[in-house]
């Protein structure tokens, strides 16, 4: 039962298909980040979370593959022990054909005796067993299993030790891949800050403070990601026209992305813009005066 049970284990497990998000260029899913506060504007901290999150799920896809590899063997060696009783049986029968021909042939009752009391190591039951295509497998199982006592309680022990490995290991790596997956998303935010830093400093304008942000979304949105203007022109907390929005990289409706891509593409904008995006007689005024 044990070994039919392990080999349904495997068939279940062997081909799960893990995580490979790894970060190739692609705008990643946008995600819920579970970190208290994602390095969305330190690009090489979120490289090195990423970097670390990949490294992590490596590691436990390598002991997953250990693990398995090493269950088929337990299970080959549960197996080769089956094999024993296997060739028992076969040896037995062929002992009961040799006990009748030694009788029918004028064996007398010491030689039928000595026939029935015999080992399956005699010569005779050996010729036997190879003349009946027995495995040569058996000669090395019966030698493992008969000097070495508890073997198979031991190969039933690491094999169902390993089997229930499979499965911990597996939610460990689902783990990983929503970690990876979540650190990808904060290098493509950190990414468009990084751009928009660049772009500032070049451009030669005041960077704007949280207050600043704050009291244009404020003044803009009441601060509201999801708003959408009664005359359908303007979206998100930094009011976006859909056309503008696309200049810096955004992808359909700018009320429907995560607050953090509001943001990085808001200063985005101002780093090549300025405040022109905002008139200063509105909510502009509550950017810097460049």
């Amino acid at each position: 039962m044990l070994l039919v049970a392990l080999a349904a284990t495997m068939a279940a497990t062997g081909g799960v298909a893990f995580g490979q998000s790894d970060s190739g260029g692609e705008r990643p899913q946008p995600v819920t980040v579970q970190a208290a506060m994602p390095p969305w504007r330190d690009l090489e901290r979120a490289q090195q979370d990423l970097e670390a999150a990949i490294s992590a799920r490596d590691t436990l896809q390598a002991a997953l593959n250990r693990t398995i590899d090493e269950l088929h063997l337990e299970l080959g060696r549960l197996e080769k022990l089956d094999d024993v009783d296997t060739g028992r049986e076969l040896l037995t029968e062929e002992a009961e054909k040799l006990v009748v021909q030694e009788y029918m042939a004028g064996g007398d009752v010491e030689d039928l005796v000595f026939v029935l009391g015999v080992s399956e190591a005699t010569d005779a039951l050996w010729r036997i067993a190879l003349l009946s295509e027995v495995s040569e497998m058996v000669d090395e199982a019966i030698d493992a299993k008969e000097n070495v006592p508890g073997e198979r309680e031991r190969t039933e022990a690491r094999a169902r030790r390993l089997d229930g490995a499979v499965p911990y290991l597996n939610s460990r790596i689902a783990g990983t891949t929503r970690s990876i997956q979540e650190a990808e998303w904060v290098v493509y935010i950190a990414e468009i800050n990084d751009m928009a830093e660049r772009e500032r400093v070049e451009n030669g304008f005041i960077e704007p403070t949280e207050q600043h942000w704050y009291n244009l979304r404020f003044c803009e949105s009441t601060d509201n990601y999801r708003a959408e203007s009664a005359n359908g022109l303007f979206y998100g907390a930094y009011q976006f026209e859909p056309r503008t929005w696309r200049t810096v990289g955004g992808e359909g409706n700018p009320a429907h992305a995560p607050p953090e891509e509001q943001d990085a593409r808001a200063r985005l904008l101002y780093a090549r813009r300025g405040d022109q995006p905002w008139p200063r007689d509105f909510c502009g005024r509550w950017l810097p005066r460049n």
